[in-house]
């Protein structure tokens, strides 16, 4: 009975345009001190989360709904996003196109302005990948987990290498093996 109760609350929530509360785990982030930031954003319009082109703006198609989380502070950034496509045809697609630019935007730039990505498959979920980005004073690692029509972005900042070692992803890992079951409660998101 409390199953059917969730998933009746779950499917309310989709129906009425959002993913319900505290789906993504950095929702229950304390308030922000004032040396952080903390936003939580519904927005269709924003980029995935991994870009390493640095898009401005959005460049998939066939979002139903969107959740964000990013927290920063002087030299931590964490983020994490779930995206619920129309169907699983347009997730594919938005998956595919990370991993173009992954590869188009692999190095770029000279100098303190030089970028570096690097990306390997990952087996989890229907499809996955683990990127690491490398700047001039900072990098980051993030995981790219597609499930269904569900498109599941984690990241946080680090020290990555182009070997992209797998026991430096495991605690990012295992949030979205996590994931990649409790977005299969959403109605829409097609598991």
């Amino acid at each position: 009975m409390f199953q059917m109760g969730t998933a009746v609350a779950l499917a309310a929530a989709m129906l009425s345009g959002g993913l319900p509360q505290g789906m993504l785990f950095m929702e229950s982030h304390p308030p922000a001190k004032e040396w952080e930031t903390y936003k939580v954003t519904d927005s269709n319009n924003l980029p995935l989360q991994l870009d390493p082109c640095f898009f401005r703006h959005r460049r998939d198609a066939g979002r139903v709904a969107t959740r964000a989380v990013i927290y920063a502070a002087e030299t931590e950034l964490k983020y994490e996003q779930l995206v619920i496509y129309k169907n699983v045809r347009h997730a594919k697609r938005a998956m595919n196109l990370l991993r173009r630019d992954l590869t188009k935007c692999a190095d770029v730039g000279k100098g303190v302005h030089r970028y570096r990505y690097f990306s390997k498959p990952l087996d989890v979920g229907d499809e996955g990948l683990r990127a690491g980005g490398l700047f001039f004073e900072n990098g980051e690692h993030s995981v790219a987990v597609r499930r269904g029509a569900a498109v599941y972005i984690v990241g946080e900042t680090a020290s990555p290498t182009k070997s992209l070692p797998i026991n430096r992803f495991r605690r990012l890992i295992s949030q979205a093996e996590q994931m990649t079951i409790r977005v299969c409660e959403l109605p829409k998101a097609s598991c």
